[in-house]
C-alpha cells in the first residue's frame, strides 16, 4: 500500500495516509499533501515538519489536540467551526468551553472504565450478575458457606470467579 504525507491546514494534524483514502480531515478540513516520499517523511523530525508547514504558508486555525478533543466529545465538525470562531473572537471563553470539553471527556472515560471493570457473564456478557456461597464447608458444616459461585440472571450461567 502507497502512503503520502498530508496536512490538514485547519486543525495542523498531519501524518501518512493510503494515497486512495479521502482528503477529509477528521476535523472536516481538506488535506494538503506534502512534497515529500514517505521515507523522506519518516526520517524527518517534528521540528523539520514544522519547519515545511511554515514554508507552505501553513497555519492551522487550531490545534489538532484541541480539534481532537471537541470531536472526541461532540462526533461534530460544525461544533469545531464555531470553536474556531469562538477562539478568534474571545480567546478567554473559548478556554473555558475548551475545559468543559476537557471535563465531558473525563467523564466518558471514567464511565467507560466502571463498565469495564464491571463483573460479565463469560457466556453472555450480561452485567446482571449474583453472586452466592454454594456447596459444603468443613469448618462449619453448613450447606452454602463454601466457595463463591457467580450466576448470571440472564442465561443462568454459573462460574467461580
Amino acid at each position: 500500500m502507497a502512503l503520502e504525507a498530508r496536512i490538514c491546514p485547519k486543525c495542523g494534524s498531519k501524518g501518512l495516509v493510503p494515497i486512495e483514502a479521502d482528503e477529509k480531515c477528521f476535523c472536516g478540513g481538506t488535506k494538503i499533501v506534502f512534497n515529500v516520499t514517505k521515507d523522506e517523511y519518516i526520517k524527518m523530525s517534528d521540528y523539520e515538519r514544522n519547519q515545511m508547514i511554515e514554508e507552505m504558508d501553513i497555519h492551522p486555525l487550531i490545534s489538532d489536540d484541541d480539534a481532537y478533543l471537541i470531536y472526541n466529545v461532540t462526533h461534530s465538525t460544525e461544533i469545531i467551526d464555531a470553536m474556531i470562531e469562538l477562539k478568534q473572537k474571545d480567546i478567554i471563553e473559548y478556554g473555558l468551553k475548551l475545559s468543559q470539553f476537557k471535563n465531558q471527556l473525563e467523564q466518558k472515560h471514567q464511565i467507560n472504565q466502571k463498565e469495564n471493570n464491571q463483573v460479565r457473564c463469560p457466556r453472555c456478557g450480561s452485567t446482571n450478575i449474583t453472586a452466592g456461597q454454594r456447596g459444603y464447608s468443613l469448618l462449619t458444616g453448613f450447606v452454602g458457606s463454601g466457595s463463591t459461585v457467580n450466576r448470571c440472571a440472564s442465561c443462568g450461567h454459573k462460574w467461580k470467579p
